[in-house]
């Protein structure tokens, strides 16, 4: 969730006290991420937040001391973004190598750096080799039809920024990604993807043009005004051509082949050519794509329960990481979670603000045990645990956790005949999905 998504509020009141017709809670209901207990800190420990923008907003050192997360995995979507993960990931970073531990100083939360260019901000960008003026630029790409765009797109011309060439972004894209993994941390390529709803943003130096504008100082009203133009988020008509964001997204996948990192795809209201997009990818690279990257889709892309089967079924690279704001605002969400294969979910926030990471992930990691009907590490107790109410440590690296043995069928699948066999525990799960998705225990 960059700066520029809309506020969750709606999203969060939404999740909050749902019920049956009879009045009674709905087992599946999405947990209240805002209340609701969180288990020990060890417990948090053993998951990661595989999407989060957390240089969204400046926060001061303590706030990412007090996270108990073991993981953050942090996305870049604009320009400016990039250099903003790599100072983070450097201070914060998660190596690759054991012995070099994760956090500052071998301590505390871990960041993994995510390079990328989010389809929102698709249409700033040209492909051309010879940069194209502001009006053939923006007027070649949206081709408004109607004689009131046509106006209104003139209108907002003078205050639209120049198109940057796309070929030098990739470079640096490159450059980031190659530098972060030569220097020992976890990379990855995000937030990049498709939306179907994507539409140009309402110049904030041309809001005066923009029929809800109201100028205050003009009536005499009292206002902050850095407050007003944080608030200014207004959509013009002109939305991005999926041709053009593909290209985008396309030439940031064929990277992610190239350099060996996974992929956090974001994927609205285009379940369709996403899929399409993918495909094409393995049937572009073959092995190297479907063996050497895996890809989250994140917030589990809004898909529904069908296609989401349909997808497993054509990649076995693809993995899904339901969120509380996102993932929650689907009627079909819990049917989706309960569909997505043990071995392909992840967890995340999509949030900014690192002081909701725990909740938000923890939350998510409820609501998934309840889809799943499996038992919660610090809600149900393990075999292993204490006498009392204390859940005992565990380590999956050192070989600590022995209660499910992965089994494979012929085309790397994990076999779901053990499931019926003996409990699966959430956190433990999601743990080793995530170190299987990063391929962790295969650096030695």
């Amino acid at each position: 969730m960059c700066s520029q998504h809309e506020n969750h509020s709606s999203s969060s009141s939404s999740s909050k006290n749902q019920t049956t017709k009879n009045g009674k809670r709905n087992e599946l209901d999405i947990p209240d991420w805002e209340t609701i207990d969180l288990p020990p800190d060890h417990v948090l420990s053993h998951l990661t937040d595989a999407h989060c923008h957390p240089t969204d907003l400046t926060h001061p050192p303590e706030v990412y001391d007090k996270v108990k997360l073991g993981g953050l995995a942090s996305m870049a979507t604009i320009v400016e973004d990039q250099d903003k993960v790599r100072e983070l990931s450097e201070e914060r970073g998660w190596y690759t190598a054991r012995s070099k531990g994760k956090g500052k100083e071998g301590h505390g939360v871990g960041v993994v750096a995510c390079f990328g260019y989010h389809p929102w901000f698709t249409h700033l960008y040209t492909l051309s080799s010879t940069p194209p003026s502001k009006e053939q630029h923006y007027f070649s790409l949206f081709s408004p039809k109607s004689q009131n765009h046509q106006t209104l797109l003139k209108e907002l011309l003078p205050y639209l920024p120049e198109p940057k060439p796309f070929k030098p972004l990739l470079e640096k894209l490159r450059n980031d990604i190659t530098r972060s993994k030569d220097e020992g941390r976890m990379t990855m390529l995000g937030e990049v993807g498709l939306d179907g709803s994507a539409r140009m943003r309402w110049p904030k130096k041309a809001k005066h043009l923009h029929p809800d504008y109201k100028d205050k100082s003009q009536k005499g009203e009292e206002g902050d005004g850095e407050e007003e133009e944080e608030e200014w988020k207004r959509l013009t008509p002109f939305k991005v051509p999926m041709s053009h964001q593909r290209a985008i997204v396309e030439r940031q996948l064929d990277l992610a082949v190239e350099l060996d990192v996974n992929v956090s795809l974001h994927s609205v209201a285009c379940a369709g050519p996403s899929l399409e997009t993918l495909i094409s990818m393995r049937d572009r690279h073959g092995v190297r794509f479907t063996n050497n990257i895996n890809v989250d889709i994140h917030s589990a892309g809004g898909w529904s329960p069908d296609f989401w089967e349909q997808a497993e079924r054509n990649l076995l690279n693809i993995y899904a990481s339901p969120s509380i704001f996102i993932t929650g605002r689907s009627p079909t969400a819990s049917s989706l979670i309960s569909k997505i294969s043990k071995d392909r979910l992840l967890v995340e926030s999509d949030s900014h603000d690192v002081r909701l990471s725990d909740r938000l992930v923890w939350a998510a990691t409820e609501w998934i045990a309840r889809c799943k009907k499996w038992k919660l590490e610090g809600r149900d107790r393990h075999p292993d645990d204490d006498d009392g109410e204390q859940v005992k440590e565990w380590d999956l690296q050192d070989g600590g956790d022995e209660e499910e043995e992965d089994q494979f069928d012929e085309k790397g699948r994990l076999k779901k005949v053990k499931e019926a066999e003996q409990d699966t525990w959430t956190v433990r799960t999601l743990e080793r999905n995530w170190r299987r998705f990063m391929r962790i225990d295969e650096v030695v």
